[in-house]
């Protein structure tokens, strides 16, 4: 690729330098100008060397029927500089095959970088799924990404790999993907509690207050379905904590303090929680908002 690069760039340079080089007539000669110089000096040196004035007429007649024979046998065609602008369709053209080049060479190495990317997904995928591996670098959660979206042009149908682009866009903090991955992957497999749950999560959090509200009717379908874990139950909280709807916040930590042991570490949080959740209440009553 750098070399194709710098052949390129080297062509252009020669090709510019000769439309640019300073073309000109000046070095031209004029054949009939010098014939008439040679023969007045040689017409001087038959002067004086010649002995006798036969022998100097014989040679002078010489040189006039030499001198006769070079003179050319029509007119002189006028001779006009190279105009320079003429290779400016060359130059152009040289450029667009240059770009083609360039541009298709371009091409196919994005081809390979994404075939070896494809090739890496299943032993990254590996990687992803195993609790004991190597944790993945920012980097390869990248690409694995583009492997599962590449995957998915030829196997749409698969709610799995949705479900960890999903994952993997929300890691790179890419929110609109990330949804369109959950949904996708939710409409291919409504009844995957697990599934459903990470949707909810991810709307619940969310800054738009309509992705917010629909998280949370799905984290409350979910409670209605039996699904009482929780995960759910925390998640029911927070989202009702943030829509200031504090008696549910309440009344969702307080069922996940008679679903945790006594001797969790989460419940002293959730005991502030709240007692937070109560003074908010209390002011809201009094205030009305």
């Amino acid at each position: 690729m750098m070399l194709l690069t710098t052949v390129i760039v080297l062509s252009l340079i020669a090709l510019s330098a000769l439309l640019l080089a300073p073309w000109s007539s000046r070095g031209e000669y004029d054949r009939d100008a010098i014939n008439q110089a040679l023969y007045r000096d040689r017409l001087r040196e038959l002067n004086g060397d010649a002995a006798n004035e036969q022998e100097r007429a014989q040679l002078v007649e010489e040189l006039q029927h030499t001198l006769l024979q070079d003179i050319p046998g029509g007119a002189k065609a006028q001779q006009r500089p190279l105009n320079r602008w003429i290779l400016l369709p060359g130059l152009l053209l040289l450029v667009m095959v240059s770009l083609g080049v360039f541009w298709k060479t371009s091409a196919i190495n994005r081809v390979q970088e994404l075939q070896q990317v494809v090739a890496l997904t299943p032993e990254l995928m590996k990687r992803a799924l195993d609790p004991d591996a190597e944790p993945l670098t920012i980097e390869e959660v990248a690409r694995l990404g583009l492997g599962l979206r590449s995957q998915l042009e030829t196997q749409p149908d698969n709610p799995q790999d949705w479900w960890m682009l999903g994952r993997i866009a929300g890691l790179l903090n890419n929110y609109d993907m990330s949804v369109q991955a959950f949904a996708k992957a939710f409409q291919l497999d409504p009844k995957n509690t697990d599934l459903a749950l990470d949707y909810a999560d991810l709307l619940s959090r969310s800054t738009d207050p309509r992705d917010s509200q629909r998280g949370g009717e799905m984290l409350r379908e979910l409670m209605n379905s039996g699904s009482t874990n929780v995960r759910v139950l925390s998640l029911l909280a927070f989202n009702a904590y943030e829509a200031q709807r504090y008696q549910d916040a309440i009344d969702a930590w307080q069922m996940m303090l008679k679903l945790l042991p006594q001797n969790d570490t989460r419940r002293a949080v959730i005991e502030r929680s709240v007692a937070q959740a109560k003074a908010s209440l209390s002011v809201q009553a009094t205030t009305g908002k």
